[in-house]
């Protein structure tokens, strides 16, 4: 079975993505206490593509990856849709945001990828 979230997390750790950010590491769901610019991931679905014999053979993954910064983040954004597409994952939407509690530029990326249950 894939571990999505280690898949994340070793996809994202790239080191061309984290010399792009001050903590230097990406946080699953919340960062405590993070310098900007940082990234957070999460999977906010998950369902069944394929089927064989009543098990599950396939996956769809449905993930976020958002990027926090008090400045222009243009670089590390297309360097996280590179490492990302490079990876298998399509990417289905994003979002241009302004966070006004942290006063914090935020860009919402999601990516989708199927992967098989062997």
């Amino acid at each position: 079975m894939v571990n999505i979230k280690k898949l994340m997390k070793d996809t994202l750790s790239n080191t061309d993505i984290l010399n792009l950010t001050t903590d230097k590491k990406v946080y699953f769901l919340h960062a405590e206490n993070p310098k900007p610019p940082y990234v957070e991931y999460e999977i906010f679905d998950e369902n069944g593509e394929e089927w064989a014999e009543n098990k599950e053979i396939a996956t769809n993954y449905y993930v976020q990856v958002d990027i926090f910064s008090e400045k222009d983040y243009t670089d590390l954004e297309n360097k996280i849709k590179e490492i990302m597409i490079n990876a298998g994952f399509n990417r289905s939407m994003c979002a241009d945001l302004y966070e006004n509690d942290t006063q914090l530029f935020h860009k919402a990326m999601r990516f989708f990828i199927t992967l098989n249950n062997n």
